[in-house]
């Protein structure tokens, strides 16, 4: 699915300094586009604008208006929530009979991801250990869609906090050796992950 993200606005630099926004997010440059006054609605449908909003943009687009069109993509995951809000970071014009935010179906490209046809018979490919970055900068799903939870998040004890070794917990043996301290994330316990990166 593509996002069709379209904006009317002021002039010139507002729409640019929009799209710099973005493209400084990760966003391709050749995913958005800026036009003048006295574009087309042909020129407005080829930046994939439907037809109906491509006619009111073209009629609308007057003096030093510019409209800027944003194609984002269902990846990466909120992209188009991004869009969105840079887009609607500055005041826009509205234009009766447009859809500024149009979700387009469409069939994936299976040519364009490398190795599908390996992931999909491997029993773990949506497990997060396949990349070993993946807890790296790890968070909410619902913080990239900009969804407020159902209840604030609870800080948990770690349950390896405090914990023993076996052997004087329940049995009043002795270590073979002291056991060393050190640095860990989860606290009283060992490294769960080894990132190189």
């Amino acid at each position: 699915m593509t996002t069709v993200i379209t904006r009317l606005y002021a002039d010139d630099a507002t729409a640019k300094r929009i799209t710099s926004t973005l493209q400084s997010k990760g966003f391709p440059e050749d995913t958005m586009d800026v036009f003048p006054a006295g574009t087309s609605a042909e020129t407005l449908m080829e930046a994939r604008v439907d037809e109906a909003s491509a006619n009111a943009f073209a009629g609308a687009l007057s003096g030093d208006m510019a409209l800027m069109v944003v194609r984002a993509p269902v990846t990466p995951f909120g992209a188009a929530r991004a869009a969105m809000t840079a887009a609607d970071s500055v005041t826009s014009t509205r234009v009766p009979g447009t859809e500024e935010n149009r979700h387009i179906s469409e069939q994936m490209d299976r040519d364009l991801f490398i190795g599908l046809s390996v992931m999909t018979h491997h029993p773990r490919f949506l497990s997060s250990d396949m990349n070993p970055r993946a807890n790296a900068n790890r968070d909410l799903v619902s913080r990239a869609l900009h969804w407020k939870l159902l209840s604030d998040p609870k800080p948990r004890n770690s349950a390896w906090s405090g914990t023993t070794f076996m052997s004087q917990k329940i049995l009043p043996f002795p270590l073979l050796k002291s056991r060393k301290s050190g640095t860990s994330v989860i606290s009283g316990g060992k490294r769960m992950l080894y990132n190189p990166f």
